[in-house]
């Protein structure tokens, strides 16, 4: 317990490390005027009505996280349970609340939310995360594609894609045949010990726990609604690209790219979303690769700078809100559980008169 405890923390204090880092990497090199301004390009946000925009992102983000809980439900139909909306939108605020503040927690406390309030298994509901993950990663590197096709003279100096034939040039065939072997042994051995330990208690719980893991992942094969699984996936990325264009608004310089924002805001979508991999919740890393992506059209480091870390404060603020309301949700409905149980075994122990 204490191991991964300590496992954690260090863990928490690596990617804080990196958004810390990040932050005085983006502004070291900038002159005291240069500080002030993004300070008063962030400031600027909240004069006039600019911030309408603002709310309108937020709305969006939330609309983005209900879709991922109706896309979650019919993940898990064809496993036999039936969630309702209100409990998947709730493990998904719950969910994105986590990992702001540990990397990978939000995954685990949505699956023990729906384990506790929507009866599924662990590592059912386990499975079904992971292929939305899979799914997610798949449009994020379709989007990249697009993105690197319509803005190729921009983005692929700036992600040092220019010399890749020659860094994968060293990679032979002979590599790749060693790396194929490899795993083959690893299956071979896997499926030995299988057969030795089989009937150990152990090895079964953990079979069981690999099964239900599968089942998990191969719900997409069996969907009921495999159409509605697509548009509500779709939807999603759409919802995160209108969340960075319409809180972009906020800033006249983003007005003055004129069409040029539709590229712009799909270039800043798929680079910015590899700051939150790099970084806890994107903190730092995000608004420097908006700040380098936006110098390609034009716009000026500092207000970029600016632009990013306003994007960013609005979509984490809308995680943080909300995945408190969903606690607070949650304790209140688990209080009045509880309290009508208590209710209920004192009728039944009352003595008829």
């Amino acid at each position: 317990m204490m191991k991964e405890t300590l496992k954690k923390i260090i863990k928490f204090t690596v990617f804080i490390g990196l958004g810390i880092f990040f932050i005085w990497f983006s502004v070291k090199d900038l002159t005291p005027e240069q500080r002030t301004s993004v300070l008063t390009d962030v400031k600027s946000v909240f004069t006039g009505y600019r911030w309408v925009f603002l709310l309108i992102g937020m709305l969006l983000g939330v609309i983005s996280v209900y879709l991922r809980g109706l896309r979650a439900i019919i993940l898990m139909n064809p496993l036999g349970y039936r969630v309702s909306r209100s409990n998947a939108y709730h493990s998904v605020m719950i969910c994105y609340l986590a990992n702001i503040a540990i990397p990978r927690l939000g995954e685990l406390l949505r699956c023990t939310y729906l384990q506790t309030y929507a009866k599924v298994p662990f590592q059912k509901s386990l499975g079904t995360v992971i292929t939305e993950r899979i799914v997610d990663m798949l449009l994020l590197g379709l989007l990249f594609v697009v993105a690197i096709l319509a803005e190729s003279d921009k983005l692929i100096p700036l992600l040092g894609l220019d010399n890749l034939s020659e860094k994968t040039a060293g990679f032979s065939f002979g590599k790749w045949l060693l790396v194929l072997v490899v795993i083959v042994l690893i299956v071979c051995v896997f499926i030995l010990l299988g057969k030795v330990l089989g009937k150990t208690k152990l090895f079964r719980k953990i079979k069981d726990f690999f099964l239900g893991l599968w089942q998990g992942l191969v719900s997409i094969v069996h969907l009921e609604q495999p159409g509605l699984f697509v548009l509500h996936s779709v939807l999603i990325w759409i919802c995160w690209y209108f969340m960075f264009m319409v809180g972009s608004f906020a800033f006249p310089d983003m007005m003055d790219l004129g069409s040029a924002i539709w590229a712009a805001t799909l270039s800043c979508v798929v680079v910015g979303t590899f700051g939150f991999v790099i970084a806890q919740g994107g903190l730092g890393a995000y608004p420097l690769l908006v700040s380098q992506v936006l110098l390609w059209y034009g716009i000026p480091y500092e207000t970029g700078l600016a632009v990013g870390w306003v994007i960013w404060a609005n979509e984490t603020f809308v995680y943080v809100a909300g995945g408190l309301v969903s606690l607070v949700f949650t304790a209140l409905r688990k209080s009045s559980k509880q309290l009508q149980s208590a209710s209920e075994n004192e009728t039944d122990t009352t003595p008829a008169n």
